[in-house]
């Protein structure tokens, strides 16, 4: 199975569901990543170690520096939440809370409305497992930012940490905050546009869809085709394309008229020869040439030749990459660094014959 990286990469811009966090550079101190071994979970840090030892049913986890992570228990019913050292913070009832954005995660509790009936409501948690936020709300999403998209019913809006009202309740659509701006939809049927931290409308609602800016451009959706824009609203590449990534370092992964290329933000065609590409992180971006993986620097050069099954965009120091073992075609999920070294699995634990760089 060859994971369409380009297409995914897009489909997750494209969700405003407040729950996936602006792309970000992490330290290896401050980054965890998920693991399994057989059939259990736990996390490594940048280096390869493990931090918190695989022998948990569950997780759920923020890919931002210093990300919070929790583990789930399904024996004891409760997840545990653990800071990016390994320290355990608190446990919570098992998948009544979510992951923790800002400090604050979702949480959900039964609430007695005012005709005797009962109904769920969400609410928000601190980072010690206390109630920061009472469940009011009839919709409610992640922190980013520090303001949150919620909805006691009819509209939405954004309240802070503390709970406060910001942004009044007028939006039919709202997203997460990336670079300052939030892309909202005033009507139902209504176009998208952007407002900043403040509420204020700073580019008026005209696009059939739009992303979160990213690397100071967002792409948006007119007519059947996609295009960037700066944050004033003026187009920094008008709407030609079938297929766009977000702009990362500069450079985007594009689709026009059937071929797939990385432009600048001039629009000029800068890197091509390839079928799939991801995001740049660190200098570095997965692409694939047709059957295999690898990663390119901002030339265009292989850092790492197209040799894994499947790779991802970098996340601090570590990308999830994925290797095939040809006989049994089974996958195993692991991990590499910028130096083109797998950490995890580690190298004792690779079946033989697997196929690595």
């Amino acid at each position: 199975m060859l994971k369409k990286l380009a297409l995914t990469l897009l489909m997750t811009a494209m969700v405003f569901s407040a729950s996936v966090a602006g792309p970000v550079q992490a330290k290896t101190a401050d980054q965890l990543y998920p693991v399994e071994v057989n059939g259990k979970y736990g996390f490594i840090n940048g280096q390869g170690k493990v931090v918190i030892e695989a022998v948990y049913d569950g997780y759920g986890y923020s890919a931002a520096p210093g990300g919070k992570v929790y583990v789930e228990d399904h024996a004891a019913k409760k997840q545990y939440y653990f800071n990016s050292a390994g320290t355990k913070l608190f446990e919570y009832k098992l998948r009544d809370a979510s992951i923790l954005y800002n400090d604050r995660a979702l949480y959900t509790a039964k609430v007695q409305l005012a005709g005797g009936a009962t109904a769920t409501r969400y609410g928000y948690i601190d980072s010690q497992g206390k109630v920061a936020i009472q469940p009011i709300y009839v919709k409610a999403f992640n922190f980013s930012e520090g303001l949150a998209s919620v909805n006691m019913g009819k509209a939405s809006g954004y309240i802070n940490t503390k709970g406060k009202l910001i942004i009044p309740y007028r939006y039919s659509s709202t997203s997460d905050f990336s670079e300052g701006m939030a892309v909202v939809k005033l009507a139902v049927n209504g176009k998208y546009g952007y407002i900043d931290t403040t509420g204020k409308l700073r580019i008026t609602p005209r696009y059939d869809h739009a992303t979160l800016f990213s690397d100071g451009a967002a792409v948006v959706y007119v007519n059947g085709k996609y295009g960037y824009i700066d944050k004033n609203g003026n187009y920094l590449i008008k709407p030609q394309f079938s297929m766009a990534q977000p702009f990362s370092e500069g450079l985007a992964f594009v689709e026009r008229n059937g071929a797939t290329f990385y432009i600048n933000k001039k629009g000029a065609k800068v890197i091509q020869g390839f079928t799939a590409g991801g995001l740049f992180k660190g200098g570095l971006a997965p692409v694939s040439p047709g059957q295999r993986y690898g990663y390119i620097n901002t030339s265009g050069r292989f850092v790492v030749k197209p040799q894994l099954y499947w790779a991802d965009s970098f996340n601090g120091e570590l990308a999830e990459i994925t290797l095939l073992v040809p006989e049994t075609r089974e996958e195993i999920r692991g991990y590499m660094n910028r130096s083109g070294t797998i950490v995890w699995p580690p190298a004792s634990e690779l079946p033989a014959g697997v196929e690595k760089p």
